[in-house]
């Protein structure tokens, strides 16, 4: 594996020419390129106004067909034009985007009042492309193969271990080599946020090109979690791309479940705790990065309010905390609201013997709770039911104290005793 990863340990190093020795003609990149793709295209949408019975360009899109975002950002759009004739375009459209009619090998376009919008599929020279734009595509053609390679060699590992030990142990060590290598692009990068190093590339410089080696360090982590997740180390924080989050369809989940809660008679204090997981699923695919544990069991906790719906639960306070019991959602907030509520009912009877009955009568039901999940909100802090189990006999063993030492005051013997 790690022979297998030195091409990414060679691009951080700054060795950005692992391809062959001697490359110190920039064309040889051009040459590079052309050996690997039988042909070379640029895709171009451009959108014009019409003025005075001339078209004038207002936008202009160009992508080459070896752009690693080529098929997301460009070629989808071709459904949404009609074919046309190359002669059926106004002339001026050509002349003004400096193409060749000989070389349009596809056009469409759309019309609408007052613009046009055509797109355009051409032919292009490999030889006489921008040395620094050549390197780009060599080095997106040199990762593509070796994650590739990588994603292979993975599958034939795991397939060759015995047991889920050892499947475990190669998986952990991969992730956390990834991982390292993540963080070390990441501070040469130094972006402002995590989601610039996603920004397309105009400059096809040394920076774009740490850039386009985290994105695929990122393909292999989002392929270890979709063909491998339970052997993951959860304790690693996901890929900001991670595939879960589509997955466990969060965003459609959380849509449904946060207005029905809204709309119900919780008490306010009460539901800004309740909602403390579901705003830290909402801000994931902003800046929030969470590790796998912490994402599947939030997944987790979401669920169980999503199912709950669907089997026409009702949202009240009572059935909303027995939820949490059985989530074990251990957060500090929701073990006060627990203890608060045991003091409020404690305190409506008045002799310590109905307090102890009460208290014992709540320690039996939380006893027989059955969590539905061993995971924890907060790894750090024991169970929910075990903070308030702890919680519960403390103040029993001080209320039956302070009872024998109120039974032993009143006392008769006791007094005579004591006055000896």
């Amino acid at each position: 594996m790690n022979y297998e990863l030195a091409i990414f340990e060679r691009i951080i190093g700054g060795d950005l020419s692992p391809f062959a020795d001697g490359l110190d003609d920039p064309l040889k990149y051009n040459h590079a390129i052309k050996l690997k793709h039988n042909s070379c295209f640029n895709f171009v949408i451009a959108c014009f106004r019409k003025s005075q019975n001339k078209l004038v360009l207002t936008d202009k899109k160009v992508m080459s067909s070896m752009h690693p975002l080529v098929n997301k950002l460009i070629t989808p759009q071709q459904n949404l034009f009609q074919v046309a004739d190359i002669e059926n375009i106004a002339p001026n459209a050509f002349k003004l985007l400096g193409i060749k009619k000989q070389n349009i090998v596809h056009i469409s376009y759309s019309k609408q009042p007052n613009k046009i919008c055509i797109y355009i599929k051409e032919v292009r020279n490999c030889s006489e492309i921008n040395p620094q734009e050549a390197k780009f595509y060599y080095y997106n053609d040199i990762l593509k193969e070796a994650v590739d390679s990588i994603k292979q060699n993975i599958k034939k590992s795991v397939f060759q271990f015995q047991d889920s030990v050892h499947i475990e142990h190669y998986i952990h060590k991969i992730q956390q080599a990834v991982i390292n290598l993540r963080f070390q692009i990441l501070k040469l990068i130094e972006p402002k946020r995590e989601g610039d190093i996603y920004k397309l590339t105009t400059d096809f410089n040394d920076i774009d090109i740490f850039s386009l080696t985290y994105t695929y360090l990122e393909d292999l982590l989002c392929f270890i979690e979709k063909h491998y997740l339970k052997y993951i180390d959860e304790n690693i924080q996901i890929p900001y791309r991670s595939e879960l989050l589509e997955t466990y369809a969060i965003t459609e989940k959380l849509e449904i479940v946060k207005p029905l809660l809204l709309n119900s008679n919780i008490d306010t204090q009460l539901m800004k705790i309740i909602f403390i997981p579901f705003l830290k699923l909402s801000a994931i695919n902003l800046e929030e990065r969470i590790s796998y544990k912490e994402l599947i069991y939030l997944n987790v906790y979401l669920m169980a309010f999503y199912e709950k719906i669907t089997d026409d639960f009702v949202f009240t306070e009572e059935s909303v905390l027995q939820l949490i019991i059985d989530l074990n959602y251990n957060a500090i907030e929701m073990f006060n609201v627990f203890i608060n509520k045991i003091i409020q009912a404690s305190n409506a009877y008045e002799s310590i013997h109905e307090k102890l009955d009460f208290l014992f009568h709540y320690l039996k039901i939380v006893n027989q709770k059955h969590c539905k999940t061993k995971l924890f909100y907060n790894s750090n802090l024991p169970s929910l039911k075990y903070q308030i189990i702890g919680w519960i006999e403390e103040e029993i063993n001080y209320l039956t104290k302070k009872h024998n030492y109120n039974l032993s005051n009143n006392n008769p013997i006791y007094l005579r005793n004591s006055k000896k």
